[in-house]
């Protein structure tokens, strides 16, 4: 699809293209089969050469100190799934829902029309998410009543309804001390199984992406001249940042939500351009130049942020497996809705 919004024709071809490279970021290959018979035909068919078209240009770009393209996935995740808003929702561990992003930007009024917050805890979808530890997609309506109880899912509808939301689809990016997803949202026709399929494919990807973004993170702006000076790509960068952390090709694919095989890919590659043969060298070489900090000086920086960058939450003492919420309990009144 162009950036004039015409539609591309849905070839099979497409299809096991988006699936393969969806399979290949997010080491989900076993799922290819399964993924094919998707029934998104509706959706897929005018966005499926604009996802193959983000994805690689996000793994393959030149490695530079740019943001996380949310404004592009947001317009993606818009028209694939015929939304009227999509958000970025950011819950850290004080369980208060910041809305990092939200587009159109002007959809989400500054403050709701009735003048009172609702409690973030009272969300249905951010219950689902704090109990199950889920990294699923989800449909509001879907939240069985055992997380959400109606009158707390009837309370949470009257307070959303006037912002033009009644039906809602996460897409969990991050699910560690907090919640990090996109959220779509519509006024009226409700998500249904051919946009879970959907959410279900795409997601990987997108998990894939915003992993590298985190490791990215860990790169200070300065160095990015000599990484320049490389010819490093973005995912090359991430790869090495990494290799300088001591993780192994299988540590590293968790990590960027890849195959060991397609690591092992990114090291030859790199390898290749630092003119070097082994991990070892690799990571001498490119501390040499400047592109990865000396051991003390890593330590020293990560103990001047206390833990803690631009944009990450702080490390929470609660466990990843305990929720901040049980089943029996009311919503907390000094957590507000923001």
């Amino acid at each position: 699809m162009s950036s004039q919004g015409s539609t591309t024709p849905l070839r099979g071809r497409d299809v096991l293209g988006l699936v393969l490279l969806v399979s290949s970021a997010a080491n989900a290959f076993t799922k290819a089969q399964r993924l094919v018979t998707v029934r998104c035909v509706a959706p897929a068919v005018t966005c499926s050469a604009a996802w193959l078209e983000l994805v690689g240009d996000i793994l393959t770009r030149p490695a530079g100190a740019r943001p996380f393209p949310h404004d592009r996935v947001a317009d993606l995740l818009l028209q694939s799934f015929h939304a009227a808003c999509c958000s970025r929702n950011v819950v850290d561990r004080r369980w208060v829902d910041h809305v990092a992003g939200c587009w159109p930007v002007d959809y989400l009024p500054a403050a709701p029309p009735s003048g009172r917050l609702v409690d973030a805890t009272t969300q249905p979808l951010l219950r689902w998410y704090s109990v199950t530890r889920s990294t699923a997609p989800q449909i509001l309506g879907r939240v069985p009543s055992a997380i959400a109880r109606p009158e707390m899912v009837e309370e949470w509808t009257a307070f959303a309804r006037p912002f033009g939301i009644t039906h809602q689809l996460a897409l969990p990016l991050v699910m560690e001390e907090g919640v990090e997803a996109y959220v779509l949202s519509r006024p009226d026709d409700d998500y249904d199984d051919a946009d879970a399929d959907l959410a279900a494919l795409v997601l990987p990807a997108l998990s894939a992406l915003f992993r590298q973004r985190v490791v990215l993170e860990t790169v200070s702006a300065a160095r990015y001249d000599p990484v320049r000076s490389f010819g490093l790509t973005e995912r090359e960068l991430a790869v090495l940042a990494l290799l300088g952390d001591g993780l192994t090709a299988v540590a590293m694919a968790r990590r960027l939500r890849t195959s060991p095989r397609t690591v092992h890919k990114h090291l030859e590659r790199l390898y290749r351009k630092l003119g070097v043969r082994d991990r070892l060298m690799a990571v001498q070489r490119a501390r040499e130049a400047g592109i990865l900090a000396a051991p003390r000086e890593r330590d020293d920086r990560l103990t001047t942020r206390s833990g803690t960058r631009p944009g990450r939450r702080t490390p929470s003492t609660r466990t990843a497996s305990r929720s901040p919420i049980a089943l029996d309990d009311d919503p907390v009144p000094d957590r507000p809705h923001t």
